[in-house]
């Protein structure tokens, strides 16, 4: 029965990578394919919140410019 512990050396279960016998295995495509992915992810994220950012200074710049107009004309 294998054991839910799994090694990320091989890739074997019932050990983890420290307690490894076999030498440290070098990083395979599926290993950078995986961080591409996650990096391109997390740059996506990044860009969403910088647009939602930009648009809620945009969004207090026509409040300041619109209370502006207001008390100028609340002057007259």
């Amino acid at each position: 029965q294998k054991s839910g512990i799994q090694c990320y050396n091989y890739k074997e279960y019932g050990h983890i990578a420290r307690e490894c016998q076999k030498p440290k295995r070098a990083k395979d495509a599926a290993y950078h394919r995986k961080k591409m992915l996650l990096y391109a992810q997390s740059m996506l994220i990044e860009s969403e919140d910088m647009n939602y950012e930009s648009e809620q200074i945009e969004q207090n710049d026509e409040d300041v410019d619109l209370a502006k107009e207001r008390e100028l004309l609340a002057s007259l």
